[in-house]
């Protein structure tokens, strides 16, 4: 180690902290007297009193997002050498050692992951072993963001080209059709909402659940089953053999399915317009579609009403506090967060809250009711948490994806591109979120029965909530 050279004394670096710490840096290792002799146990403490403090090269910021700078990607490798692969574990290892918020709710110690894997990348002689790989690295941080990002195309051609234009949703552990495409487009499917698929081309679908599972990242399970949802109905071929369950008959269907790209996604019906009444007092705001410029335009609509329906169960623009703002006669805040300390990697400080602003005596007085499930993930999820601070306002539906925050890009060799959670997002009175999900008032799951009847149970919830005697505050 002497021979890299004299490391300076750091005036800065016992200066006192300037925010309240909510997480600090496991450095024990470097005390293990089993592994490392006196004297370089003495350099390492005194390297951590002594840390580098000028302009970072391999590490920096924009705004509250951590940037991995001169990580060489090696795109023109699909399949590296050993050594660059084995390279990229320990760089994903680090990455996450050191400027992840939540080491601490890791089901496993992150070493032992380290020693767990590293077998897997030495072995990874193809592309596609090798991606196989690093899925179940990222599987193993249990992050919701930690997933390929953009879809890599190699494991793209494996899933399949074609695509039965169906949705899925598992619902008690069991895979449910939940909407079926049929707007000429696409081939008449003899699919109908509310069937139970048991098997996909001969396979049950619990043994693929069980298969895919290690290598589908997640914060928890349901949004690990939401993904494999997802992916259940995609083939090789234009035909898919599926059986099926309705109405307590089991059936075997051959499904066509559409090649991917070669058909436009499909159009909300026009009565689902993107803010619409349910019934004429309960307004409704699908939270995927809906502009912060159409913001006032429906609030100015639903004025009058006794309460609106905003649904949650996607991915919305950044309105959350163009939103929330008609919600609050005053200040609420709704989030805490910590940052990493640019100073000391591994260590995190807590920031000021978030607050919703206030649009005082002109806030809508009705009652809002929020609908979530596993599909509302991060910014999905901060938007619920704004929302849910306002003081008419209920969240209704199930466990929520469980990753909130912002997020860093990682580049791996091989040109691997994945992401990872690079903020800590809290309530304000610091209850987690990341891997639980939000604060249900109302839980509820959608039903089979209830699918199969056309009816969406959650938004009627909703309706009933709101059509209720207001009986104190929420």
């Amino acid at each position: 180690m002497a021979s890299l050279g004299p490391v300076p004394p750091c005036a800065n670096c016992a200066a006192p902290l300037k925010g309240e710490v909510r997480l600090a840096p496991n450095l024990r290792w470097a005390a293990n007297k089993h592994r490392f002799s006196a004297e370089l146990r003495r350099q390492l403490a005194y390297i951590q009193a002594n840390r580098y403090q000028g302009p970072p090269y391999y590490v920096g910021q924009l705004g509250s997002t951590t940037l991995f700078l001169h990580e060489e990607a090696y795109a023109d490798q699909p399949c590296p050498p050993t050594e660059l692969r084995l390279l990229g574990l320990c760089r994903y290892w680090n990455m996450y050692q050191y400027y992840y918020p939540y080491p601490y709710v890791w089901q496993q110690e992150w070493a032992h992951v380290l020693l767990d894997v590293l077998p897997r990348f030495a072995a990874a002689n193809t592309a596609l072993r090798y991606r196989h790989a690093a899925a179940a690295l990222f599987t193993r941080v249990h992050d919701g963001h930690a997933r390929y990002y953009p879809l890599d195309p190699l494991l793209e051609a494996e899933r399949g080209n074609y695509l039965v234009a169906a949705d899925v949703q598992f619902i008690d552990q069991q895979a449910v059709v939940t909407h079926v495409r049929q707007d000429g487009l696409v081939p008449a499917s003899p699919l109908a909402a509310g069937d139970v698929i048991r098997e996909v081309a001969g396979t049950p679908v619990a043994e693929l659940v069980r298969q895919h599972l290690p290598e589908t990242p997640g914060s928890n399970l349901p949004a690990q089953l939401n993904t494999i949802a997802g992916n259940l109905l995609f083939a090789s071929t234009p035909q898919v053999a599926l059986q099926v369950e309705r109405a307590g008959q089991l059936l075997r269907l051959v499904v066509p399915g559409v090649r991917v790209g070669t058909v436009a996604a499909e159009k909300p019906a026009a009565a689902d317009s993107t803010y619409r009444f349910l019934t004429p007092d309960v307004g409704y705001l699908d939270l995927a579609r809906l502009s912060r410029q159409q913001v006032p335009v429906a609030l100015q609509i639903f004025a009058h009403t006794k309460g609106i329906v905003v649904d949650q169960r996607n991915y919305p623009a950044p309105i959350f506090q163009a939103l929330a703002y008609h919600f609050a006669p005053r200040p609420v805040p709704f989030a805490g967060s910590t940052q990493r300390d640019q100073s000391y990697p591994g260590r995190f400080l807590w920031q000021p809250a978030d607050s919703v602003q206030a649009s005082g005596p002109a806030a809508y007085p009705g009652r809002v009711v929020v609908l979530v499930n596993e599909k509302s993930r991060s910014l999905a999820e901060f938007t619920a948490m704004a929302l849910r601070a306002t003081p008419n306002c209920l969240l209704l539906g199930s466990q929520t994806a469980g990753a909130d925050g912002n997020t860093s890009k990682i580049v791996l060799p091989g040109g691997l591109n994945t992401l990872m959670t690079g903020i800590g997002i809290y309530y304000p009175d610091r209850g987690e979120t990341q891997q639980v999900g939000l604060r249900l008032d109302v839980t509820l799951r959608p039903t089979v029965a209830g699918i199969r009847a056309g009816r969406d149970e959650l938004r009627d919830r909703a309706v009933e909530l709101i059509q209720q005697p207001v009986t104190g505050p929420n």
